[in-house]
């Protein structure tokens, strides 16, 4: 009889008193495979690094691979053809494991969604050790391909190198449901990156954007002194709505293009952000580089309130979840209001909370 099946024995007698939430039971081991969803490039990226972070080492999990596929039904997921197999290795190399289990088990989906969407926001606010935690999956396990980082070493050794460097990434209005506030208007960052040039050193200002009315307004604030990926596909107007959804014309130059901006931003020295996944992962990326919100000072007040509420949310729903259900149904009937339980279920998900 082997150790596993032992410990299974005594995970399902001691489940008989309950007590099963309180035992780890051992696995064989596994391989996790992480798929693509219908969601952005970088939404993808952190849901690999958080996966990594979350579950490498738990349930029997040894190692991990990744396949990001073309699929017809992925709307929000541009970065390649069909014909180019596994989209991942188009960008990087296979994660560095040395065996891969035969049994595997798959996932599409955060392993902790505080990483993503605006609970991301709370994470920013309230998590001070995110940022190293991630650093370290990704130092450990990300090799990037080098026709990219070629890309990156020339833009960053033009026009960056010895100069002190503020990142912006301006995401297109139709991201705006993605944060709990509106996206301020160009001209905000514009002014608060004014206050933030330094007076006797060179500087540039590096701006990822996939909107290009931001384009012509950072232009003309900063001149010489602006820094742009050249040749990025952005929209026109907001008409034409974003870019990197239901766009008609997929392929690999929206991936390298999104990859090689976000590197960039992790070069910088301070990065001027709101909630974004392409923010998050140039945070990690450079744990050292300075971040800043861009938001009122009220709104920075209201969103510690917001962050507060909306993780303790996240606590009673998982304390609740692993409730006995004849109990879950006795606080649903007799302790807590049916619109109070729904109204904190919802709580968090319009991001209209603050406005």
């Amino acid at each position: 009889m082997r150790l596993a099946d032992v410990w299974r024995g005594l995970f399902a007698f001691l489940g008989v008193f309950g007590a099963g939430a309180w035992v780890t039971m051992p696995s064989d081991d596994r391989r996790l495979l992480i798929r693509n969803r219908d969601s952005g490039f970088f939404s993808n990226f952190n849901q690999v690094i958080n996966n990594l972070y979350y579950r490498l080492g738990r349930e029997g999990i040894v190692a991990a691979s990744v396949d990001w596929r073309l699929e017809p039904e992925l709307q929000e997921f541009p970065y390649g053809n069909r014909e180019d197999g596994n989209l991942w290795l188009q960008f990087f190399e296979p994660l560095p494991f040395d065996r891969l289990p035969d049994e595997q088990c798959e996932t599409r989906v955060f392993a902790d969604e505080t990483m993503t969407a605006r609970l991301a926001y709370a994470m920013y606010k309230l998590n001070w050790r995110w940022r190293w935690g991630y650093h370290r999956v990704f130092h450990r396990f990300i090799r990037i391909k080098p026709h990219v980082l070629e890309r990156v070493d020339a833009i960053h050794r033009k026009h960056m190198a010895g100069r002190h460097c503020i990142g912006v990434h301006y995401r297109h209005p139709a991201h705006d449901r993605e944060c709990i506030n509106p996206i301020p208007e160009p001209d905000v960052f514009i002014s608060r990156i004014r206050r933030m040039l330094p007076l006797a050193r060179p500087w540039s200002v590096f701006l990822a954007t996939d909107f290009e009315p931001a384009v012509h307004d950072f232009r003309r604030a900063f001149g010489e002194h602006l820094v742009l990926q050249p040749g990025v596909r952005r929209s026109e107007n907001l008409v034409d709505g974003h870019m990197h959804h239901d766009n008609r014309t997929p392929g690999l130059t929206l991936g390298e293009q999104v990859l090689v901006d976000c590197l960039l931003l992790a070069h910088c020295d301070l990065l001027i952000h709101v909630t974004s996944n392409v923010a998050t992962a140039a945070g990690y990326i450079n744990p050292r580089m300075k971040m800043q919100y861009c938001e009122t000072k009220l709104q920075a007040v209201l969103g510690y309130f917001w962050s507060a509420a909306v993780i303790g949310k996240l606590y009673f729903l998982n304390w609740y979840g692993r409730l006995p259900l004849g109990l879950r149904k006795f606080l649903r009937r007799y302790v807590i209001p049916v619109p109070v339980f729904n109204w904190v279920s919802k709580f968090g998900q319009s991001g209209h909370e603050l406005r």
